[in-house]
């Protein structure tokens, strides 16, 4: 089995069209391509990497932003039996460092605006291999993609893998401390697509908008799911609610994923009278928890149904999602997708009874392999046969899965255990709240206290005792916060998960 192989069948199966429509999100930049197109281009670099030496079981690393180019680098990755290294572009030089001396490359692929710092990131990493720099401009040193493609044939026999080789390692929890290289094997991640297919198809009408970057677990699920389905993909270079908003009308956008960050800023942008969306079937979201009047909110105002999934890079990464046939529950994340097992432990690792909260892990082919090189993390992780996911959530008796906190952050206040976003989903219904985040802070009586950071919406003046008196109207006195603070934004990954860690060492110093 070799991954590849699905952008052939795609072929196959569907003939030529065009699959891929790239802007950037100031849209100076209009590229099309299609199915063909790509496929040809990435044997090309898959040609010119094996000249350049790079072999079945070597490891690429990609550093680029969003752009046609990451697809056909993705695809000659894997044709020539190697392991794909997406790095998020966004992280440090330090963090990049790190992830090449531990992924240890055969060749990076960047860009040139990211050039300069790839260079010194690699550089402490003692890397000396070859550096692919796409786009037009040469830079000294470096190898360019456009004249190795220019260079070698678009003819090019997809190299055996077996099921159990590895297809990408993706880092992760760089927020949270050392990162983590997840090894995701080829079984792991077409398990995954085809079950998540199975439950939520979609089919060649289907129009997807991608905002999100590629170089995360949701670009590679992206990319997969539009070979199977042969659904047409607008691709942007990152979010802009406005250039969003624009594209789902301009395209007739049909489907659109994002996480609760990008919902909040697109009803913040959305005006009837300018903006049109009644193309849109589905959105869905994911990568956070997301207060019901949200959801309610996001249809009421763009239209399409809502849906929820659940998921993280050591699964592949869908674990849940809720499905069109069944009725949607608000704060669901819908059922485990089929072959996927999922149970609810208390901290001495024992299934607890439905309802009852704790945390989540899952058994199933979409499981990762372990964490490259850290055998005693990959040991705790999959304990007993489980992938222990650090999320908090429980179960309801229809077996649909609740999503409410992760692990570490759970605010223990005087020995009672209390869920930041249950006092999140209550703020946020304040009409002059546009974000909110929630976290623990040291107290010398409790141990922690409970503190809000909120986001005003634009005009609207709030004070800490106007945002206390609500929360003690709708909730039990100890789980209201005792203080809290007001800021212009939210740190947030690249993804727009809110960094709680960023919250607790702003607030705690």
């Amino acid at each position: 089995m070799n991954l590849a192989i699905l952008a052939k069948q795609n072929i196959h199966k569907f003939g030529e069209y065009l699959s891929l429509i790239f802007e950037d999100t100031n849209a100076s930049i209009y590229e099309e391509y299609t199915n063909v197109q790509i496929y040809q281009i990435s044997n090309r670099f898959a040609n010119a990497l094996v000249k350049l030496g790079v072999k079945k079981g070597d490891c690429v690393s990609v550093i680029l932003p969003n752009s046609p180019d990451v697809i056909k680098t993705f695809q000659a990755i894997l044709k020539v039996g190697a392991t794909i290294n997406p790095v998020i572009f966004a992280l440090s030089k330090g963090e990049i460092s790190y992830i090449l001396q531990d992924a240890a490359p055969a060749c990076i692929v960047t860009s040139p605006e990211l050039y300069e710092k790839v260079k010194s990131s690699a550089d402490e990493a003692n890397y000396t291999k070859d550096i692919v720099v796409v786009g037009d401009k040469q830079i000294p040193g470096t190898l360019s993609f456009e004249e190795l493609i220019g260079e070698n044939l678009d003819q090019f026999d997809i190299v055996d893998t077996d099921e159990h080789d590895l297809a990408i390692v993706m880092y992760t929890s760089v927020t949270t401390g050392v990162p983590k290289g997840v090894m995701l094997t080829h079984k792991n991640v077409y398990s995954n697509i085809t079950m998540s297919s199975q439950v939520f198809p979609l089919d060649q009408s289907t129009t997807q908008l991608c905002v999100l970057p590629l170089n995360h677990t949701y670009g590679v699920t992206l990319m997969n799911g539009s070979y199977l389905f042969g659904s047409k993909v607008v691709l942007h270079t990152w979010f802009n609610p406005e250039a969003t908003l624009q594209a789902i009308a301009k395209h007739r956008v049909t489907y659109f994923a994002g996480v609760p960050t990008m919902y909040i800023m697109l009803l913040n942008t959305y005006n009837a009278q300018v903006h049109d969306t009644s193309s849109i079937k589905d959105f869905l979201v994911a990568a956070a928890p997301i207060p019901v009047d949200l959801l309610n909110i996001i249809e009421e105002k763009l239209g399409g149904k809502i849906y929820q999934g659940y998921g993280l890079t050591e699964a592949a990464p869908t674990v849940s999602l809720q499905q069109r046939e069944y009725p949607l529950k608000k704060g669901s994340v819908g059922l485990p997708l089929p072959g996927i097992t999922v149970k609810i432990f208390d901290d001495n690792d024992q299934e607890v009874p439905r309802g009852t909260w704790g945390e989540v892990v899952v058994q199933g082919e979409n499981v990762m392999k372990g964490y490259l090189k850290k055998p005693k993390e990959t040991a705790e992780a999959l304990r007993n046969g489980w992938l222990h996911t650090g999320d908090i959530g429980y179960m309801d008796e229809d077996g649909e899965l609740y999503i409410t906190d992760r692990k570490k952050d759970l605010i223990i206040r005087g020995g009672e255990n209390i869920s930041p976003s249950e006092i999140e989903e209550v703020i946020f219904k304040h009409p002059g709240v546009l974000e909110v985040s929630v976290i623990g802070v040291p107290d010398p009586k409790y141990g922690e206290e409970v503190k809000a950071v909120v986001v005003p919406k634009p005009g609207q003046s709030l004070t800490e005792q106007e945002i206390i008196g609500f929360c003690l109207e709708r909730i039990a006195r100890f789980r209201c916060p005792r203080s809290v603070a007001f800021v212009e934004s939210l740190p947030k990954s690249l993804v727009g998960k809110v960094l709680k860690r960023e919250l607790r060492k702003q607030f705690t110093q």
